[in-house]
């Protein structure tokens, strides 16, 4: 299916509940092939973020604010009661703080569910970004340079599992571009209001799940994020789970599973997730 400007789609559209699940950088709705299986009691959106798998086709360049609008209209027009709550992986995540922050009345009871966007990036402009940039350039010509059984070995040692279908998603971006396109709109900046992510996750109103596979991702970024989002609400919590990667979705998706329902059920999460 397709709303103006992203390619989505709808599993389960009998469910009286919706979660909308947004993917990382490089990435599209393949990467929640094996979470989804895990959600069938619930109404899943699952889109192609901007620049993104077959949301590429609309030529619509990766812009945080423009993709928080296009999320926007999805809900709006698909989800049940126009609300859903909002799981982010990665630049998922970032862009997930975004649009709580921007289109709160959008955003179902049970919240936000985010991993792996606790990093603060560098000045906008600043030479820093540039290397952000290249650094997630070099990860996607990796992507979609290395020869295949090399891939997918490399995959199955950390444990990453990486269907066919989204192996292909991820290798259709422009490395380079991409790579500026996101540092860019990750960027930023204590002095702009509109680039300053801890000002915005400190604005979020909704109740904020954030966690931290602890292989990758800073577990004191994860903390201070957590710190930000419970200024908006006191029942936010950050979390750390043990010997996962960054894109463990990928690697445990049942675990990943098992928080999301838990946490927009208001439930207490699994005893593999660790409170910070």
């Amino acid at each position: 299916m397709s709303s103006p400007g992203l390619y989505f789609t709808s599993l389960n559209p009998l469910a009286s509940r919706t979660l909308l699940l947004l993917h990382g950088s490089f990435s599209s709705h393949r990467e929640w092939d094996l979470v989804s299986t895990h959600l069938s009691s619930y109404h899943l959106l699952v889109p192609d973020l901007p620049a993104h798998g077959r949301s590429t086709s609309a030529n619509i360049p990766f812009a945080i604010p423009d993709s928080a609008a296009l999320l926007a209209d999805l809900v709006t027009e698909n989800a049940k009661n126009g609300k859903a709550d909002i799981i982010g992986m990665s630049l998922g995540g970032y862009t997930a703080i975004y649009m709580a922050q921007k289109y709160p009345n959008l955003v179902g009871t049970g919240g936000l569910f985010l991993s792996g966007c606790g990093r603060p990036f560098p000045r906008p402009g600043s030479f820093l970004i540039w290397v952000n940039g290249f650094v997630l350039a070099l990860a996607g010509w990796t992507l979609r340079y290395l020869p295949t059984p090399l891939f997918q070995w490399v995959c199955n040692r950390s444990g990453v599992k990486i269907s066919e279908e989204l192996l292909a998603d991820l290798r259709a971006p422009s490395p380079y571009r991409l790579g500026q396109m996101v540092a860019k709109q990750l960027a930023e900046d204590p002095d702009d209001s509109t680039r300053n992510w801890g000002g915005l996750s400190e604005r979020v109103v909704a109740r904020s799940c954030i966690v931290a596979g602890v292989l990758d991702d800073g577990k004191k970024d994860c903390l201070e994020r957590g710190k930000q989002l419970r200024k908006g609400n006191p029942e936010s919590m950050a979390f750390k789970v043990e010997g996962k990667r960054h894109g463990w979705n990928l690697q445990d998706p049942e675990l990943f599973a098992k928080g999301i329902k838990a946490w927009v059920e208001q439930e207490d999460l699994p005893e593999d997730f660790i409170a910070l």
